[in-house]
């Protein structure tokens, strides 16, 4: 057999993306080991044209320049993945194409927990009025049957503690709006509770300690939010959860009762666009269709709550969903603009709705809507993603 040129040799040992390296596919670094590149060179001549043969001075048509073997943009092509370290071949893809991963772990996920406080929490989960007494001023009446009433905040207090303590790939932070000690339409800057590994004890302490009270200025709140966020500086991903009874209201340019849904559609739409998503619970019987928030904050349809068992269902849901959907990559892409990402081996579009996105940086990808969806359920479980290659994205077999 003929021996590999020394420059080719020295080519492939300089090559960074010798693009075997992933999480659990396999592939061939480039050794310096010699029986490492006669098994290469091996496989290579076995794969003639699709990968070029590895001894070449030149590697065939489609080959790759420091792998070899890749079949140029096409991984169905015969011995796909196991040529030689070649040339840089003739009709061949970028130097980086096939740098490919399967991805099995997640990073955790920060969530900003962003809680309506206002007057109207006081009352029943089930009915618009209060469990007990009603304060002075109150807007409604109390329950008939104050006695198997549950209150939302009650019940927001109780989903909450159990939640916290059950998911640990999960930083909490908590926003309460209004401001604690603050006035009726009052939203302090920062936050009550920062995003930590350990904040769950000091957040149950702080939701116990709270009485609801005031009004609802939830544009503010979602802004000052997104504020918060954006000076975070881990790499983790980074959503809104906004639980909430009614319609906001606290209009910047009205009174305290004016109602405020385009304000606070806006500021949701912005937290989208910072890249924080944001989810939304809507809390009781009467807070119409919240759609249009959870829309404008990139995650589709609202979760009603109308019970306990809701709440608690409801926050469970959306802890997996933030969780099972966001992947931190092996490495950051070369080529932010072209890479291929693989649910169980079917090409996902890039969409912030029902597709993939980035998550904070190029280091980690996000799968959304009815894609997240497929692996919440359980109806799909791998994730793969390709870097470099030209031309249409390659073809899993």
């Amino acid at each position: 057999m003929r021996r590999t040129p020394r420059a080719a040799r020295r080519r492939c040992d300089a090559a960074v993306f010798c693009l075997a390296a992933t999480l659990v596919l396999t592939g061939f670094a480039c050794e310096g080991s010699r029986a490492l590149r006669i098994a290469a060179r091996d496989a290579g001549e076995t794969g003639g044209a699709a990968g070029g043969l590895a001894d070449a001075p030149v590697a065939g048509t489609g080959g790759v320049a420091g792998a070899g073997g890749m079949g140029g943009n096409r991984l169905d092509a015969p011995m796909a993945g196991v040529g030689g370290s070649g040339g840089a071949g003739t009709g061949g893809g970028s130097a980086a194409c096939g740098l490919q991963s399967t991805i099995t772990s997640h990073g955790p996920t920060d969530v900003l927990l962003v809680l309506d406080r206002s007057d109207s929490m006081n009352y029943s989960i089930a009915e618009d009025c209060y469990c007990d007494a009603a304060p002075e001023g109150g807007n409604a009446p109390v329950c008939v049957i104050a006695g198997s009433c549950t209150s939302r905040w009650a019940s927001l207090t109780t989903a909450l503690n159990t939640i916290l303590s059950s998911t640990a790939k999960i930083r909490w932070g908590l926003k309460l709006y209004t401001t604690p000690d603050s006035t009726i339409c009052g939203v302090s800057s920062g936050v009550e509770v920062p995003i930590s590994a350990g904040s769950a004890p000091a957040i149950a302490t702080l939701m116990a300690s709270v009485v609801p009270a005031n009004n609802t200025p939830t544009a503010a709140a979602i802004t000052a939010a997104t504020a918060y966020l954006a000076t975070v500086s881990d790499t983790s991903r980074k959503v809104i959860l906004l639980a909430t009874d009614g319609a906001p209201n606290c209009h910047a340019g009205g009174t305290s009762t004016t109602t405020d849904v385009q304000g606070t559609i806006a500021a949701l739409t912005a937290a989208a666009s910072a890249g924080f998503s944001v989810y939304v619970i809507g809390i009781g019987p009467s807070v119409g269709n919240l759609n249009s928030f959870a829309q404008a904050g990139g995650t589709a349809t609202y979760y009603p709550a109308t019970s306990p068992a809701d709440l608690a269902n409801a926050l469970a849901s959306i802890s997996q969903t933030v969780t099972e959907c966001t992947y931190t990559l092996p490495s950051t892409p070369p080529d932010p603009n072209n890479i291929a990402v693989y649910l169980d081996k079917q090409l996902v579009v890039q969409d912030v709705v029902n597709g993939w996105s980035f998550g904070t940086s190029s280091s980690s990808i996000v799968l959304n809507g009815t894609v997240c969806d497929r692996v919440t359920s359980g109806a799909a479980s791998t994730v793969q993603v390709i870097f470099g290659c030209t031309g249409p994205p390659p073809i899993l077999p």
